[in-house]
C-alpha cells in the first residue's frame, strides 16, 4: 500500500506541481516518511496501552529500500516521458511540425492509443476532455499490456545486473555508500530507543538551518514582502575573451549536499569540485587557441569517453569475481559451505540477466526495431547504469545520471551521434526513442544506483539478496500498474496544457526533436572522435594511476560527473563540505570528525523533512512556484 500510494502521490507531485517527492538518490518523500515512522514508534513507545508493536529498524529500513526503488518511476525514470510522449507523438504527427509519413506510418500501432492525430483519445489529452466525456480508458489497455512486460523486463535486468556485482562492491571493494548512511542511523535503535542522532545537540542546530531558511523562502512564495537569503546565486560578472569560460557559473547552496560531501572520502569530494573548475579551464583554453566549435559537444564525448573505459575498467576489475558468479549460475563450481558469498543468488542473477536481455532483444526486434541496435542500445544499457550506480556508492551525489545524455532520446542520441541516423534509419530512430523513455531517457537517476543501494540496506538489516530482488520486483511492478492508472487520469482530467511547466512541453519537445534526428542527418566530426578518445585516455590515466599510487588525490569519477546540470548546481555545497571535513580532520582527527558527524546527517535529514512539508502545503494551498528545483 505504501508504494502505490508513494507512486500515485509522486504522479501528482510531478505532473501538477514539478516537485517530485521521489526524486533523487535519497528520495525526500521516502526519508520524511520513514523520519515520520520513527516518531510514531516513540509514540507507541509511550502507549503501551495501545498494545501496538513498533516497527523494528528491520522493517523501518525495508520500507525505505522498496520506496527509494520505486522513487523515481513517479518521475523522470519512467512516468514523466512515456504517458505524456507515447501519445503526444500522434497529436503533434500533423503536417507543420512532422508529417505522420515521417515515423507514425511506420510505427507499430499496437504500441500506441491511437495513430489518428485527429482521434477524440488524442485530442482530448492535449485539448480537455468535453463536457459530459469520459477518460478513454479502452483505447489504452492495448498497448500498456504491450509495452508493460517489456518494462518489467528492462527493470528486471537491472535487478540481476546490480546483484551480480553487490557482493563485490560491499564486501571486496568496501565502497563507503554514502547515502545509505543516512536511512541506517535514523533506524539505529529501533524499536527500543530512538537513534543516538537524535540526542545531539549538533544534529537539531544542523536540522533547524534548512528548516528556517525554507520556511522563510516559502513563505516568501505567497507573500514577497517578507525577505530572505537567496542561497542559489549566479555569478554575475560578464568576462569577456577566453575569460567568459567562467561566465555564469551557478554558486548554489544546498545544505543536503554539504552534508553529504562531508560523509565522502576525502579525495572523492575534492576531485568533484576540482574536474568541475578543470572543465572551465579546458574551455578557457580552448576560446584562448580561437576554438569556435561546441564546448558542450567537446566535453560531452570526453564524457562518453570516459564512461565507456571506466565501465570496462569496472569489469576487469571484477573479473575474478564474475568468472565466479557465471560458473556457479551455470553449475560448474559449487559454492562451499564456508564460502563468504554462498547465499548470493548468482543463478538466478546471472541467468535472469540473460533471459530478460534476450526477451528485450526479442521485443524490440517483433515491434520493429533491428536487432543488431537493440543489441547495441541495451549492451549499452547495463554499463552505463553500473558507472552511474558507482558514482553514487562512492561520492554519493543526490542527483546525478549519464552526463552525455540528451532531452530526446536521453544517451542514445550518443548512438545516433557515432553511428549516424541516416545509417540507422526513421524506422530505428523512432524505436530507439520511444524505448528510451524508461530509464535511458533520464536526465536526473538510474535505477541501478538505487538498487545497489537498496542491496547495500539489505545486507545491513541481514537479509539474503534473493528476498530483496524479489521484493523489489513486486514493487516495481506495482509502482507501474499505479503510473498506469493515475498519469492518463491526470493527464485527461487537467490536460496537457495545465500541467506543470515542464510536463506540459515534453510532448511537443519530444516531437520536434525526433522530427529533426530524422530529418536532418548527423555525423560524428574529427574533433568528436578527438573528444572520445582523450575522455578514455585520461580515465584510463586516472583509474591507472589511483590503482598504482595510494597518495594520488584524483578520483577517476570526478571526470566523469564533470559535466551536466547536477554538477554545475552541487559543486559549491560539495566543496564546502569538502573544506569542512579536511578542516575538522586536519585540527581534530577522526575523533572529532566522529563527533561532528551528526551535523551531516542534521542537515540531509532538515532539507528532506522542509521540502516534504512545503510540497504537501502547496497541493493544499497551490500558487506560488517551487521553492527549489533538483
Amino acid at each position: 500500500m505504501l508504494v502505490i500510494g508513494f507512486t500515485v502521490a509522486g504522479c501528482f507531485s510531478v505532473f501538477l506541481r514539478y516537485e517530485i517527492i521521489g526524486t533523487g538518490y535519497l528520495p525526500r518523500g521516502a526519508v520524511a516518511l520513514m523520519l515520520a515512522l520513527v516518531a510514531a514508534n516513540g509514540a507507541l513507545r509511550g502507549a503501551k496501552w495501545l498494545r501496538v508493536r513498533p516497527l523494528t529498524a528491520q522493517e523501518l529500513l525495508l520500507i525505505f529500500l522498496l520506496l527509494l526503488v520505486v522513487g523515481a518511476i513517479a518521475g523522470q525514470e519512467y512516468a514523466q516521458h512515456f504517458y505524456l510522449n507515447i501519445i503526444g507523438i500522434v497529436y503533434y504527427a500533423t503536417p507543420d511540425i512532422a508529417p505522420p509519413e515521417l515515423y507514425l506510418q511506420d510505427l507499430n500501432h499496437l504500441l500506441l492509443p491511437t495513430n489518428d492525430p485527429m482521434s477524440p483519445v488524442a485530442v482530448w489529452a492535449h485539448e480537455g476532455l468535453p463536457p459530459g466525456r469520459s477518460i478513454p480508458w479502452r483505447a489504452w489497455v492495448t498497448p500498456l499490456l504491450v509495452w508493460t512486460p517489456f518494462f518489467l523486463a528492462l527493470y528486471f535486468m537491472v535487478l540481476c545486473f546490480a546483484a551480480t556485482l553487490a557482493w563485490r562492491w560491499e564486501r571486496e571493494e568496501k565502497l563507503l555508500y554514502p547515502l545509505v548512511e543516512v536511512p541506517v542511523e535514523v533506524a539505529q535503535g529501533e524499536p527500543s530507543h530512538y537513534s543516538s542522532i537524535f540526542s545531539d545537540p549538533l544534529f537539531w542546530l544542523a536540522f533547524a538551518l534548512p528548516c528556517i531558511h525554507y520556511t522563510i523562502k516559502g513563505l516568501h512564495g505567497y507573500w514577497p514582502t517578507i525577505p530572505y537569503v537567496d542561497l542559489e546565486p549566479r555569478l554575475q560578472t560578464r568576462f569577456a575573451g577566453p575569460w567568459a569560460a567562467f561566465n555564469g557559473i551557478l554558486m548554489h547552496v544546498r545544505f543536503d549536499m554539504i552534508g553529504i560531501a562531508y560523509l565522502l572520502a576525502g579525495e572523492v569530494g575534492f576531485s568533484l569540485w576540482f574536474f568541475f573548475f578543470l572543465r572551465r579551464i579546458q574551455q578557457f583554453i580552448r576560446l584562448g587557441f580561437g576554438v569556435r566549435t561546441s564546448h558542450y559537444e567537446f566535453f560531452r564525448f570526453q564524457s562518453f569517453g570516459g564512461f565507456l573505459l571506466l565501465a570496462v575498467a569496472l569489469l576487469y576489475s571484477a573479473r575474478r569475481h564474475l568468472r565466479r558468479a557465471i560458473a556457479r549460475a551455470f553449475g560448474m563450481l559449487e559454492g562451499a559451505p564456508s564460502a563468504p558469498d554462498r547465499e548470493e543468488p548468482y543463478r538466478v542473477a546471472v541467468l535472469g540477466f540473460i533471459a530478460a536481455f534476450a526477451f528485450v532483444l526479442w521485443w524490440c526486434s517483433y515491434f520493429g526495431m533491428n536487432t543488431v541496435w537493440a543489441i547495441v542500445e541495451y549492451a549499452l544499457f547495463p554499463l552505463v547504469g553500473m558507472v552511474v550506480a558507482r558514482v553514487i556508492s562512492e561520492a554519493g551525489m543526490f542527483i546525478y545520471s549519464a552526463p552525455f545524455g540528451g532531452y530526446t532520446a536521453g544517451y542514445n542520441e550518443m548512438l545516433f551521434r557515432i553511428f549516424g541516423t541516416e545509417r540507422i534509419g526513421p524506422t530505428n530512430l523512432t524505436m530507439l526513442t520511444t524505448t528510451s523513455w524508461c530509464q535511458i531517457r533520464s536526465t536526473a537517476t538510474q535505477n541501478m544506483a538505487s538498487v545497489f543501494g537498496a542491496y547495500r540496506i539489505g545486507s545491513r538489516m541481514g537479509a539474503r539478496r534473493l528476498n530483496i530482488m524479489l521484493l523489489a520486483l513486486g514493487a516495481i511492478a506495482l509502482a507501474i500498474l499505479a503510473c498506469h492508472i493515475t498519469v492518463p487520469y491526470v493527464i485527461y482530467t487537467w490536460g496537457v496544457p495545465k500541467l506543470a511547466s515542464w510536463p506540459s512541453r515534453s510532448a511537443l519537445n519530444a516531437t520536434n526533436s525526433l522530427a529533426r534526428l530524422i530529418q536532418t542527418p548527423t555525423e560524428m566530426s574529427g574533433e568528436s572522435w578527438f573528444a572520445l578518445a582523450l575522455g578514455a585516455a585520461t580515465t584510463w590515466a586516472l583509474f591507472a594511476l589511483r590503482r598504482r599510487y595510494v597518495w594520488w588525490p584524483l578520483h577517476p569519477l570526478g571526470f566523469v560527473t564533470w559535466l551536466g546540470w547536477p554538477i554545475d548546481r552541487y559543486w559549491t555545497s560539495i566543496l564546502i563540505g569538502w573544506l569542512i571535513k579536511v578542516t575538522v580532520m586536519r585540527l581534530g582527527g577522526f575523533r572529532i570528525f566522529r563527533r561532528v558527524r551528526p551535523t551531516a546527517f542534521g542537515l540531509i535529514l532538515g532539507m528532506n523533512v522542509i521540502f516534504t512539508i512545503w510540497l504537501l502545503i502547496h497541493f493544499i494551498w497551490p500558487g506560488p512556484p517551487a521553492i527549489m528545483i533538483d
